[in-house]
Order: C-alpha cells, then sequence, then structure tokens
C-alpha cells in the first residue's frame, strides 16, 4: 500500500467520524425540538383549562350577584331579592325565600345552575356536572344574615 492509499483510508475514517457526530448532533437537536413541542402542546391545553375554569367563575359571580340585585318572578334564579312596596324598588342583598322555593331551572348558553342554598333552605335543580364551581354571597333573609351559596357547572 502506497502512501496515497494511507493518506486516503485516513481521510476517509475522519469523514466518517464526522458523518457520525453530525448525524448525533442531528438527532439530539430533533429530540430537544420534540420535548419542546410536547411542552408546548402541555402549557397550550393547561391554559386552555384555566381561561374555562375563569370563564365559568365569572358566570357564577354574574348569577350570583344577578340573584341578589333583581327580582323576577317568572325566573327566579335571574332575580330573587326583595321588592319593597312603599319605596318601588328592588332591595339588593335582601333575598325573598318564597321565590326561591318556586324556582325552576333556567337555560343559559353554557352553564347552568345545579343547586342553590341559603342557610337551611336548599333547592337542586340538575345534578352537579364534571366541572362545577360554588360562589358564595352574604345576603339578608328576614332581617338576619346567611350566607346565598349557588353551584353552577359547565354544560
Amino acid at each position: 500500500m502506497n502512501i496515497i492509499d494511507k493518506r486516503n483510508q485516513k481521510q476517509n475514517q475522519r469523514g466518517f467520524v464526522f458523518s457520525l457526530d453530525l448525524a448525533i448532533a442531528i438527532i439530539a437537536m430533533l429530540l430537544m425540538l420534540s420535548l419542546m413541542l410536547s411542552q408546548l402542546e402541555i402549557l397550550k391545553n393547561k391554559e386552555i383549562e384555566n381561561v374555562e375554569r375563569i370563564e365559568l367563575q365569572r358566570n357564577a359571580f354574574f348569577a350570583i350577584d344577578s340573584m341578589t340585585k333583581n327580582r323576577d318572578e317568572e325566573r327566579p334564579l335571574l332575580g330573587l331579592a326583595l321588592y319593597d312596596s312603599e319605596k318601588h324598588r328592588v332591595l339588593s342583598n335582601e333575598i325573598d325565600t318564597i321565590l326561591l322555593k318556586d324556582a325552576k331551572p333556567v337555560l343559559f348558553k353554557n352553564f347552568f345552575i345545579s343547586r342553590i342554598s341559603i342557610g337551611e333552605i336548599e333547592k337542586m335543580f340538575e345534578e352537579p356536572g364534571e366541572k362545577c364551581i360554588s360562589a358564595d354571597r352574604l345576603v339578608l333573609v328576614n332581617g338576619k344574615k346567611k350566607l346565598l351559596e349557588a353551584v353552577v357547572c359547565e354544560k
């Protein structure tokens, strides 16, 4: 074997080692890229769940706020406030328990009220779903402070 063949053989070995190093580096980079993309997918799913939970909380607080500040005799779940006939106005945060006893479920776009309770009075409308949240508010019932609790669930 002459000197030229030995040089070619060494260059071929160096080329093979370089190719192997390059292949390992590319595989490592692809693995890291794959891990980063899977982590981004997990973060995206968690963010979607957080947004849905916040939306359900917002709906629960809006519903309980509407119950305590409005009066609706046809749909009491939209307004349970007591009406003062002398002043000709609704008394915010004072609840009419008679309206609660007559309350029926109300259809909302993306949530429903599963249960309402004021002290010892409890009214169940539908079985709770998988994703539910409870909202509380301090109200007056017959001049006494009571806790109004509404359980709101996602459809």
